[in-house]
């Protein structure tokens, strides 16, 4: 049982003992609980938020959330690839296939190797969350969606002229020129088109960018 807590705390470090049991309240998990129940409970936290990243022959089989800081990433790893945004800094998030994950652990380095055998020293790792068990590689349409309806999810629109949107609350989209990185940002109420080999249009204004190349899921 000690060793369950323990566990489920590492994944979560940064809440208190007692913040702990208080989600294990939340939960269900009263004086009337067996020991078996909270076990499974724990269980349950400890795969939301593992204190290590499982993996498999150095990579994922389901796609997490990885926050880190000194300095502070929002790193998205599934089986396929590596999507690394740094939030509060406007910089186009950095999207690579990625031949290994070094042991991840919280309060540990994160260190990813590309495909192409470049090490990436991330910061340090304080939080793992588990987005899905069994993820896709990409999204087949996001024809129809409306911003309301987005919830806490984000995706990224690869578009065929090579320049990226970022899609939450709000609609960025980076541009590479020859010397400068183009960055607009704008708002958004619905997205009219959004399907690979079809123009990206969204709402207000119909405003069209380039066809649709690959849509990925970041945080959902």
């Amino acid at each position: 049982m000690l060793d369950a807590v323990r566990r489920a705390w590492e994944g979560q470090a940064d809440v208190s003992l007692a913040t702990l049991f208080a989600m294990l309240a939340n939960r269900g998990i009263g004086w009337g609980s067996s020991d078996e129940d909270l076990l499974c409970e724990l269980a349950e936290l400890e795969r939301q938020h593992p204190g290590e990243l499982p993996l498999i022959d150095a990579r994922v089989t389901a796609r997490y959330l990885l926050q880190t800081e000194e300095p502070a990433h929002r790193v998205t790893v599934d089986p396929w690839r590596i999507i690394a945004r740094r939030p509060g800094v406007t910089t186009q998030p950095g999207v690579w296939d990625y031949a290994t994950v070094r042991t991840a652990v919280v309060g540990g380095p994160l260190v990813l190797t590309s495909a192409d055998g470049i090490e990436h020293r991330l910061g340090v790792l304080s939080r793992i969350t588990l987005l899905d068990a069994t993820p896709t590689a990409s999204v087949t349409s996001l024809d129809g969606l409306r911003r309301r309806a987005m919830g806490d999810a984000v995706y990224l629109i690869v578009l065929e002229d090579d320049s990226q949107v970022l899609l939450s609350g709000a609609l960025e989209h980076f541009a590479a020129g020859r010397r400068e990185l183009r960055q607009e940002s704008r708002s958004w109420e619905q997205l009219l088109r959004c399907t690979p080999g079809e123009a990206f249009t969204v709402q207000p204004g119909g405003v069209d960018y380039a066809a649709v190349r690959q849509i990925l899921v970041v945080e959902a």
